[in-house]
């Protein structure tokens, strides 16, 4: 869930992050070997996350569990280039309002609400990595700029081999909708998202009120109507890049519930839910 967050960034925003990326400095926690397919976990607080700062590459579960009075979610970044957290907020100083080209997003659990947790399952190679959040307080400064960064280190390998999880379903992004394999049922699921766009997406599963549409809550979400969004997020995946793949799990009680990507568009500058990017489906 990312209403304001781009490649093209406010330069407001960018003074703000300058002076909040954070640094890991002195010994690193290291998760070590984990049992098969348990996750790893990351504490989201209003404003920061505590968890490792390092993990072995491979098939990597990470779950967010918020413990804020906001909504978090965690938009995992991969360093291209070789390049380092204090290389990210060098860039952002050398160019205000644009976020550097040697990033790429690499998706991770989509927004909870407080009190809540959301895992996403994503395959992660060796190098450097940002967590961040970019959900908005009510002021509308992105938690980012408020201390939401933590660096993470990829190396080595598990232990054991840890495959990807077997999905049951898949959603597919395009410019500008999505498509569900299959309907919803019931119960717990395994979901696979595939970007099949020529621009980064992300999946923000929402519950949806009695009456409400995912597109009114999406503008709710902004900002745009006074009051809550009618509905409750339930996870799903933020940014994927082009070709890139993510899962995460989902439990469905019978209802109504929407799909919505806040991404925006390079061109427009809009968000790509604007542009017809929600779906809603039903599950009995």
């Amino acid at each position: 869930m990312l209403p304001t967050s781009s490649r093209w960034l406010t330069p407001l925003l960018v003074l703000l992050l300058t002076h909040a990326v954070v640094l890991a400095d002195g010994p690193r926690a290291f998760a070590g070997s984990r049992a098969d397919g348990a996750p790893v976990v990351f504490v989201a607080n209003d404003y920061g996350f505590t968890g490792p700062d390092r993990i072995p590459s491979g098939v990597t579960t990470l779950q967010i569990v918020n413990k804020g009075q906001d909504l978090h979610h965690i938009q995992l970044l991969r360093l291209l280039q070789g390049k380092t957290a204090e290389d990210f907020r060098a860039a952002l100083k050398a160019e205000p309002g644009r976020l550097p080209q040697w990033i790429a997003f690499v998706g991770g659990p989509n927004a909870v609400s407080p009190g809540g947790e959301a895992r996403a399952t994503m395959s992660l190679g060796e190098g450097e990595y940002l967590l961040i959040c970019l959900i908005p307080n009510k002021e509308g400064v992105p938690h980012m700029a408020l201390g939401m960064q933590k660096p993470l280190s990829v190396k080595g390998v598990h232990s054991t081999l840890v495959s990807e999880p077997k999905a049951g379903l898949t959603i597919t992004q395009a410019d500008f909708g999505f498509a569900l394999s299959q309907p919803v049922t019931a119960g717990p699921h395994t979901i696979q998202v595939v970007n099949h766009g020529t621009q980064p997406h992300e999946v923000v599963l929402v519950r949806l009120a009695p009456g409400a549409t995912a597109k009114q809550f999406a503008v709710a979400a902004e900002g745009s109507l006074s009051g809550p969004p009618p509905g409750k997020p339930m996870g799903g995946v933020v940014g994927l890049e082009t070709g890139a793949h993510g899962f995460f799990t989902a439990r469905f009680e019978p209802g109504r519930y929407g799909l919505i990507c806040f991404f925006p568009d390079p061109a427009t500058g809009k968000p790509h839910f604007v542009q017809g990017m929600t779906s809603e489906f039903t599950v009995e």
